[in-house]
């Protein structure tokens, strides 16, 4: 019986190597190592004095950090009284009434009415971005594309799309529509293509080819293939990304409302214009809970969708 090559081919390592490389405290040094290491270096060195990095500069400026502070204690809330019923809810053909009695009220806090109009910001902003996003990552998925130059037109697109700050599309927006939640929900939905777009094309490119064929040797068309064989595959990803993006454009919508985009960015522009540290604290600790709330939302519906 004949040799096979890699039974002639001298063995480079010993047990004993493999048993020292094995119990070695420390990695072997490698001159690529030492290499990387100083590029790293220098280009952390180059970051450190392009920014004016200075630990000195801190140091020096934490009693104006302890002041700052301690103008935000006590938090206040501020309040205003509310009746006991439901607000009119304006639907686009109907309206739905209120429903409460008027002879009873409370005090409520008014960030809370901020925090809500947040989050049906991010709501309807990141339901738009998912609705316009999938079409753009059919056609910037390399697999999915129907030609090449689509493709980069595409990827292109996303690019350009993920280089404009949010606050660029909420300037623009706010400009377009006026003050309020309208134009915020505009700059999460156009803002969020870019990366949702190309998070979603990436998910498609990773999908096995193997379903996709087995389905197109059925005779399906392109249109059954995306959504028989494609999105099924995508989908885990999809969503997954999308709960993902709702939870940063909750964020990203208190954001927007420092430019007038509304949201809870509106109300802390108020705080601070004002120099109402106290009510700004108190509305950071509604911020949080809000937040927290919104990050256990989204892991319980991830573990029951995915």
């Amino acid at each position: 019986m004949a040799a096979t090559p890699t039974a002639n081919r001298p063995l480079t390592t010993t047990p004993e190597v493999d048993r020292d490389d094995l119990l070695r405290m420390w990695p072997k040094v490698t001159g690529g190592m030492i290499g990387t290491a100083a590029v790293l270096l220098l280009v952390y060195l180059w970051g450190v004095a392009g920014t004016n990095a200075s630990p000195g500069t801190l140091i020096g400026g934490i009693p104006n950090i302890w002041d700052f502070v301690t103008r935000m204690f006590p938090p206040a809330f501020e309040t205003q009284q509310e009746v006991l019923k439901t607000p009119p809810i304006d639907l686009v053909f109907f309206t739905i009434p209120r429903v409460g009695v008027d002879s009873v009220t409370f005090p409520m806090p008014t960030i809370i009415f901020a925090i809500v109009e947040t989050i049906q910001m991010a709501i309807i902003g990141t339901t738009l971005a998912i609705v316009i996003s999938i079409p753009f990552a059919l056609l910037a998925a390399r697999n999915v594309a129907p030609h090449p130059v689509i493709y980069q037109v595409s990827r292109m697109l996303l690019n350009w799309n993920r280089a404009i700050p949010d606050i660029i599309f909420a300037l623009v927006f706010v400009a377009a529509v006026g003050l309020g939640p309208f134009g915020g929900v505009l700059a999460l939905a156009i803002g969020s293509i870019g990366f949702m777009g190309k998070v979603y094309a990436e998910s498609i490119e990773a999908i096995d080819p193997q379903q996709v064929k087995a389905i197109q040797a059925t005779g399906a068309n392109r249109v059954q293939t995306i959504f028989y064989a494609i999105l099924p595959q995508a989908m885990p990803m999809v969503t997954s990304y999308s709960l993902l993006l709702f939870e940063s454009n909750v964020r990203s919508a208190t954001i927007l409302g420092l430019v007038g985009a509304g949201g809870v960015g509106f109300t802390i522009t108020k705080y601070m214009a004002l120099f109402q540290y106290d009510k700004l604290l108190g509305a950071l600790i509604f911020i949080v809970l809000m937040v927290t709330i919104v990050d256990r939302f989204s892991d319980w519906a991830r573990s029951r969708l995915i």
